[in-house]
This record gives structure tokens, C-alpha cells and sequence, in this order.
């Protein structure tokens, strides 16, 4: 594998790469829940502490692919270095991506009855 010579590239397309997940953060923390899978917050007991849990959650993926950037940047071409960054971001991100999805599958499983809606035609 032949790196460019530039020792920015790598952790600059890491920390290019976690600034959606941020804004993902953002937008969850201020209650777009329908981000999330299309998770509906009027069918949820508290859709607050859902936004701050799963806020929190994509907040620390994005602190996990900049600490991977650090990470390639102090690994600077050692492969054993790049090697071990790399396990660690595989570790953190999917770790968190599992959370993630059994705190959705909790949410989802506790679902209320939908309300009445004279425009869905639900009761």
C-alpha cells in the first residue's frame, strides 16, 4: 500500500469524515428524532431523554474518528501504528453502533399506541 507523502491526508479525511456525525448529533440533540430510523417522538414515553441518549451516542462516534485522526497523525506511515488506530476505531465506532441499535430496538419495543389522527384515519 503506497501512502502519499503528505502526513495530513489520512487524519484529515478521519476528521472531514466525523463532521456529519456531529452535525447528526446536533440535529438529534435539538429533537429530530425521525433521523434515527424514523423513530416517531410522539409514540415515545420521554422523546427528551431518547434525543440526549442517542445524541450522546453519535456525539461519541464523532469523538472517536477525531481521536482516529489523531491517531493516523502520530501514526505517520508505521503500519503497525495505522494497524492498531484502525482496530481501535473499528472497536469504538461499532461498539457504539451496536448501542445504538438496542437502545432503537428498547425504544421501539415500548411504542404507545398511535394517537387519533383525523388525517391518517387512525383511532
Amino acid at each position: 500500500m503506497n501512502l502519499p507523502d503528505n502526513a495530513l491526508v489520512l487524519p484529515l479525511i478521519m476528521a472531514v469524515s466525523g463532521l456529519p456525525v456531529l452535525v447528526a448529533a446536533v440535529l438529534v440533540a435539538r429533537g429530530n428524532l425521525h433521523l434515527i430510523n424514523g423513530l416517531d417522538a410522539a409514540r415515545l414515553r420521554d422523546p427528551a431523554a431518547a434525543a440526549a441518549r442517542f445524541a450522546r451516542l453519535l456525539a461519541l462516534v464523532a469523538i472517536s474518528m477525531f481521536l482516529a485522526a489523531l491517531g493516523f497523525y502520530w501514526a505517520h506511515g508505521d503500519y503497525n501504528r495505522i494497524l492498531v488506530v484502525t482496530v481501535l476505531l473499528l472497536v469504538s465506532v461499532n461498539g457504539l453502533a451496536a448501542t445504538m441499535l438496542i437502545a432503537l430496538s428498547r425504544l421501539k419495543r415500548d411504542y404507545r399506541a398511535p394517537r387519533d389522527d383525523p388525517w391518517t384515519g387512525r383511532r
